[in-house]
């Protein structure tokens, strides 16, 4: 790894570092235990709204959403919920181990090992959950005040004077959470990158996340953009790589299995199956997912057609070539989410940088044995 300049040409260097056997098995290590935790609570959401499970299956598979045309009482989007959150916070954690080794890596230990960092993420869950937390703790205990105040406001006669006189104070307060929202978001972007590199406890994360937004807004709105463009770009590349990868190895399979592989292929399709709700919140995922099946050529799993197998050895082949398909989906996205966590970490090292002219990469004298290679056999 060659030397940083701690300027905007680091930040591409979010691709290579991302591009990593140990830092995409760990994202993909923990999509695997994120998307569980959010399917078992999805399949209980619908369970609980009194939903057949068969339908969810065979419309959803293995990532199910609430359906529109079926009851879903807010039990179930409560359960929804935690679903969702699980996912965050293993996520979360995910992210401040590849954020541990990338900045192992930025130091020259090529060797950090991901067990470690994962315990590393573990015993710093604190810091990585608390600090979102304590937003939202403030922004609620704003919002507790404003019901406070429309309640007084609701005294006849009295009640309007008051509101008159909290007027300016409350708009302030409102101000405020906006900030809050925007030191959230930026919480939850940098946060495990700032606990991974740093290893801070929630307060100090939380100072770290303030100063760089109020010293460095332009640079981390803009880098940060950069580094999500080039996460979205480095997930589309390998997809597409992903994608002729499979057409070719096909295209050899189909010179003698003819008929039989276009049967294990449709039947791949059918049980993979890609389905996006079109309405709400989901509307936007559900284009990008229609979107980039077409640019991979996965049309036919999007929407498949009704498949029964000619036979055992078929079906179960297909099973197979669906778990295939499965793991690569998986290791194109977590390429994406490996070069995001990475380019954050290149991101805090700019910051820091520029904010309080310290570099976070360099070793201190406690740590001879990065410093200089040590002869143990001596």
């Amino acid at each position: 790894m060659g030397a940083l300049h701690f300027n905007y040409k680091d930040i591409f260097r979010a691709l290579r570092l991302g591009f990593s056997a140990k830092k995409v098995g760990m994202t993909m290590l923990g999509l695997l235990f994120g998307f569980a935790g959010y399917t078992i609570l999805t399949y209980l959401a619908h369970l609980v709204a009194g939903n057949d499970w068969v339908s969810i299956w065979e419309t959803y598979r293995l990532l199910p959403f609430p359906a529109p045309n079926l009851p879903f009482p807010w039990v179930s989007w409560l359960i929804y919920a935690l679903g969702v959150i699980w996912f965050l916070i293993v996520m979360l954690v995910t992210g401040s181990a590849v954020a541990k080794v990338t900045y192992e890596q930025l130091r020259g230990n090529e060797f950090f090992e991901a067990g470690e960092a994962f315990r590393f993420a573990l015993q710093n869950l604190g810091a990585i959950l608390g600090s979102p937390l304590l937003i939202i703790a403030f922004i609620l205990i704003l919002v507790i005040a404003g019901l406070i105040l429309s309640a007084l406001g609701s005294i006849p006669y009295i009640g309007p004077v008051i509101v008159g006189i909290f007027a300016i104070p409350a708009f302030f307060a409102s101000l405020f959470i906006v900030y809050l929202l925007i030191v959230l978001i930026w919480t939850l972007f940098l946060g495990p990158a700032i606990v991974g590199a740093l290893g801070n406890d929630t307060f100090d994360t939380l100072f770290e996340v303030f100063s760089c937004i109020n010293e460095q807004p332009a640079r981390l709105f803009w880098f940060t953009a950069v580094i999500a463009f080039l996460s979205k770009l480095g997930s589309l590349l390998l997809g597409l790589a992903s994608s002729l990868a499979v057409r070719i190895g096909t295209l050899i399979l189909s010179a003698f299995m003819g008929e039989t592989l276009s049967e294990m292929l449709n039947g791949t399709g059918f049980i993979f199956q890609i389905s996006v709700p079109q309405w709400g919140v989901f509307a936007p995922l559900h284009k990008m997912v229609v979107w980039e099946t077409a640019l991979y050529g996965l049309n036919s799993y999007l929407s498949p057609l009704f498949w029964e197998s000619p036979g055992w050895g078929i079906y179960l082949g297909a099973l197979l070539f669906s778990i295939c398909i499965y793991g690569i989906a998986l290791m194109v996205l977590a390429y994406g989410i490996s070069v995001w966590f990475s380019g954050n970490v290149l991101l805090l090292g700019f910051l820091i940088k520029k904010k309080d002219d310290k570099n976070i990469y360099e070793l201190t004298e406690e740590e001879p044995e990065l410093l200089e290679p040590q002869d143990k056999t001596q």
